[in-house]
């Protein structure tokens, strides 16, 4: 099983056929037609393989395909098929070829005993948010081979990602006992050893992962956990200096320091200039003349409770709800292909779309949620969640004059606090969080573009602030089923045993688990002696949205 996440781009039909037959493309593999009975399963696979070394997710879909049409039980086709699957955004699909082929692996394990493969399907599965079944593949690894430690050390890892740390720490130790210098393993080992409250054993490992220095990412990874064990013992001012020590190793990676810093503010400041009274209300729901659902979105910035939002609306029986995705990008790169705009600059595609062309992003829209969340999700009150398609709103409001927006709001201090005590996968809108000047400016940025447009937009909006749903939960959420149109129920006060067991791809996703709590709010005035220096960039925002200086 090979990974397909570079699966993109397309063989042209008069290139050379990937199969390295010497014909061009269209004359060979490109044909279609070809009868799978005239391949053997040998051969449909090397097709398949040969497809994704070319990145051409077609033609690769098409061979794995052939192959199962000649063996149906083929788990190597049925895994190939669905990562090809899952990279075309057909991930309801793609994943139930996935599960397929975990079963067909779990089903030969003690004639093949194919290890590797198990963990890779494991690992595909994991991407893909299914962690019932990749959970089940890396146990039966570890039981084909119990001292294999990429088996121990991944089953451990996805039983933490499921809120299962008591389960993975055994595992975690049985992998440190075979690697005992392996410093991500430590890190592991570590992060689960402070969940369980023994912080000062895990205080020491990640120490001795940062004083033996063995691998700079790992190094980054041991300072930044440190600052949230450093935090719990009330060390604010170690934690604080252990933070920039982190953010100091991380800018230093070649995946950061590829970052454009100044796209974001590029896209705010166009954004902002851009989108006036006229163009946002240029089109009302009866110009698009649709059936479609009507969208909801959640949005604000980075840990300002989005993710507590989502996960006390996903329980209530008619909501579906997405954690992080890419479906507004998606949209996005649609209106790149109409309009040819620069992605710093989508106002302008927005002021050269034709209804037609907004109809087909509509629909898409609600295509690529059909895919990527089942019929159910367009049956039901779908929320789109993602925290910085705020950055986006104008876009949003334009193609979707209905819609209801959920805007998540919370302290600026301990938003940026947050910020800066994460550590976020690189991106061109997390690229300025290494920095503490950087988080507020950004902050900062995407407020002065919500308050710019929401005056202006015809959605419907709710400002959600955090404060409120921790003091005042009911009440709070009252207000936003009422936006939604829908009645209270029971299973709402118990958000966090559904949250249990879910896949929850933010960082949160430990904190959402337990019963509504307190101790989050106003943490920042524990590292008040650092804030000089970002005060006058937040001190707006403070005043604006109501927080006592």
């Amino acid at each position: 099983m090979k990974n397909t996440a570079n699966v993109s781009a397309k063989v042209g039909r008069n290139d050379p056929c990937p199969c390295n037959s010497g014909k061009k493309f269209k004359a060979c593999c490109g044909n279609k037609s070809t009868p799978a009975t005239q391949l053997t399963v040998v051969e449909t696979l090397k097709m398949a393989w040969q497809a994704v070394g070319q990145r051409d997710v077609l033609a690769t879909t098409h061979w794995f395909q052939q192959t199962l049409k000649l063996e149906p039980t083929n788990a190597e086709a049925l895994a190939g098929l669905g990562q090809a699957l899952c990279w075309q955004h057909r991930i309801q699909e793609g994943l139930s070829y996935l599960k397929q082929a975990a079963k067909q692996l779990k089903n030969n394990a003690q004639i093949k005993r194919e290890v590797r493969l198990i963990l890779e399907l494991a690992e595909q599965l994991h991407h893909w948010g299914d962690l019932v079944t990749a959970i089940e593949l890396t146990e039966l690894a570890v039981t084909l081979e119990p001292v294999n430690p990429v088996a121990l050390n991944n089953h451990a890892l996805y039983l933490v990602r499921v809120n299962r740390f008591s389960e993975a720490l055994s595992y975690a130790q049985r992998v440190c006992q075979l690697r005992p210098n392996e410093p991500a393993c430590n890190n592991m080992l570590a992060i689960i050893e402070a969940h369980l409250g023994d912080l000062s054993t895990a205080k020491r490992r990640f120490e001795a992962v940062i004083k033996a220095n063995l691998n700079p990412q790992q190094t980054a990874r041991a300072w930044q956990e440190l600052v949230g064990v450093l935090d719990k013992t009330g060390e604010y001012e170690a934690s604080f200096q252990a933070c920039l020590q982190a953010k100091q190793r991380y800018k230093e990676l070649p995946e950061i320091k590829a970052l454009d810093k100044q796209q974001i503010f590029t896209a705010i400041k166009n954004n902002q200039a851009g989108y006036d009274q006229a163009l946002l209300s240029r089109w009302s729901v009866t110009d698009f003349a649709d059936d479609l659902p009507t969208p909801h979105f959640l949005m604000g910035f980075l840990r300002s409770g989005t993710t507590l939002t989502e996960q006390v609306l996903a329980a209530h029986p008619e909501v579906e709800t997405s954690d992080e995705n890419d479906l507004i990008h998606g949209l996005i790169l649609q209106l790149q292909k109409f309009t040819k705009c620069r992605i710093d600059n989508l106002v302008d595609g927005v002021r050269l779309l034709g209804i037609d062309q907004a109809r087909q992003l509509r629909q898409y829209y609600w295509q690529r949620v059909r895919e990527e969340y089942g019929q159910t999700a367009i049956q039901s009150r779908f929320i789109d969640k993602v925290a910085l398609n705020s950055i986006d709103i104008g876009l949003i409001a334009c193609l979707f004059p209905e819609a209801k927006i959920l805007f998540a709001l919370r302290d600026p201090r301990d938003v940026c606090l947050s910020c800066f005590q994460q550590a976020f996968a690189p991106s061109a809108v997390t690229a300025n969080l290494t920095d503490w000047q950087g988080v507020a400016e950004q902050y900062a940025a995407v407020m002065k573009l919500w308050l710019t447009i929401k005056p202006m937009m015809q959605p419907k909006f709710i400002e959600l602030r955090y404060e409120d749903t921790v003091n005042h939960f009911e009440n709070s959420f009252r207000q936003v089923f009422e936006l939604l149109n829908l009645e209270w129920t029971d299973e709402i006060n118990a958000f966090h045993e559904k949250a249990q067991g879910r896949f929850i791809a933010t960082p949160s996703f430990v904190d959402v688990t337990q019963p509504i709590y307190t101790r989050s709010l106003a943490r920042w005035q524990h590292y008040q002696a650092f804030y000089e220096p970002v005060m006058p960039i937040l001190k707006p925002y403070i005043a604006v949205f109501g927080y006592q200086e």
